[in-house]
């Protein structure tokens, strides 16, 4: 191994860090929901705010993003977006307003969906190699994350913090993570990777497509991606207030219940980067999606705790690999064209995240809690079938 193959191991291990600590705030509104609704006085049924506000402030961010993703560096992008959301976390302790809550929520969504893109398109450039199984280690970080978030949660409001000083508290991780990558990535700047430009040229030469990017099987990933991150967020939004409210848990076991299917998760991903150097990654997706939608109807459906934790626990297990396997397909696809691949399938993660998660508080008020988990069902279900109409599980070169 080179020194440049050795300075973008490094920069890549920081990456992963920063991606895990990104990923603990993914699941504390879902986790802190109950205490967010009595806070501010709201229904129940209006707890989807919070995620639909996230959301789309991350529709945006995505949209944002595609300004400079094909024209700048994505490691010093990375950096950017990281210490904006990490100081828009500490200032949540200093506002005690809904509105202002909200806003601010908006805020962290643009920075975090700016910062998600960023460091996949990072990863994509400084790992051609393998691009899969980098991928897959790079959102597993994100699955271990999503797990630690219940668990840093709960962890600190049963000792008594104030819900506030979660996130403030999580910001200062956040700042501080963020000085140690600027450190490593300062060092190896003008060697890590290959500028955008670059990088672009040497994808064209070697096949990749510019320009225009949307076609059948692109609107096929597309689909796959707004239902299965309906489908994941309504596990974080809407679970723990489940359990606890339909199936009479007590909170610290109900948020556990989030962390079980995000412990599926992470192996769900690590078995996937293994994998992906034997079968192709279509193949992969829809298998996992097929099989983790029975596991998760199979645990709704009986209503009876046990069963359900281990139905979502299967669900995360078989198709969390997901979105990691959707955009190494749509980056092998296009890797000239990473910036505008990125806002087409993130487009969907958001959008996905913002409108099946309104959908289940709606459904919420008409048919319990119960009928927002079969909704959340029905969008695992729908990937599924989104991802059988992609083309037949082989690797595809451009």
């Amino acid at each position: 191994m080179d020194r440049t193959e050795r300075n973008n191991l490094k920069i890549t291990v920081m990456l992963y860090v920063l991606m895990f600590i990104y990923a603990v705030f993914t699941t504390m509104t879902g986790t802190q929901l109950l205490v967010l609704v009595r806070e501010f006085g709201l229904d129940l049924a209006q707890g989807g705010i919070f995620a639909v506000v996230v959301n789309t402030g991350c529709t945006l961010g995505i949209l944002l993003s595609a300004c400079f993703i094909d024209r700048f560096d994505s490691r010093h992008l990375v950096l950017m977006s990281y210490f904006l959301m990490g100081l828009l976390l500490i200032t949540i302790r200093f506002f005690i307003s809904y509105y202002s809550f909200l806003m601010l929520l908006l805020l962290i969504g643009i920075s975090m969906k700016f910062l998600d893109a960023s460091i996949n398109a990072a990863i994509s450039r400084l790992n051609t190699v393998n691009s899969g199984f980098y991928m897959n280690l790079l959102h597993c970080s994100f699955g271990i994350g999503a797990f630690a978030g219940p668990v840093f949660t709960t962890m600190l409001m049963e000792r008594g913090t104030a819900w506030r000083d979660t996130y403030f508290y999580l910001g200062i991780i956040c700042v501080l993570s963020g000085l140690f990558y600027y450190a490593v990535q300062r060092g190896y700047a003008p060697k890590a990777a290959a500028t955008a430009e670059e990088a672009c040229k040497k994808s064209s030469a070697g096949g990749g497509r510019r320009g225009h990017v949307m076609c059948a099987r692109v609107f096929c990933l597309m689909a796959i991606l707004l239902f299965y991150c309906g489908h994941q967020m309504g596990i974080n939004s809407w679970l723990p207030a489940y359990m606890q409210e339909s199936l009479h848990l007590a909170p610290a076991a109900a948020n556990l219940s989030v962390s079980a299917f995000w412990v599926g998760l992470i192996f769900s991903r690590l078995s996937s980067a293994v994998l992906t150097r034997y079968t192709g990654e279509e193949r992969i997706l829809k298998a996992g999606l097929l099989i983790g939608t029975a596991c998760l109807s199979a645990g709704i459906v009986s209503r009876v705790p046990a069963v359900t934790v281990a139905g979502v626990a299967g669900a995360g297990l078989f198709s969390g690999a997901c979105i990691p396997l959707v955009l190494t397909i749509g980056y092998r696809w296009y890797p000239a064209a990473l910036g505008k691949i990125s806002t087409a399938l993130f487009l969907c993660i958001a959008g996905g995240a913002v409108i099946f998660p309104w959908l289940m508080g709606i459904s919420s008020r008409s048919f319990d809690l119960f009928g927002a988990m079969l909704l959340d069902v029905i969008c695992l279900a729908a990937a599924a079938v989104a991802a059988l109409m992609l083309l037949p599980g082989r690797k595809i070169k451009e």
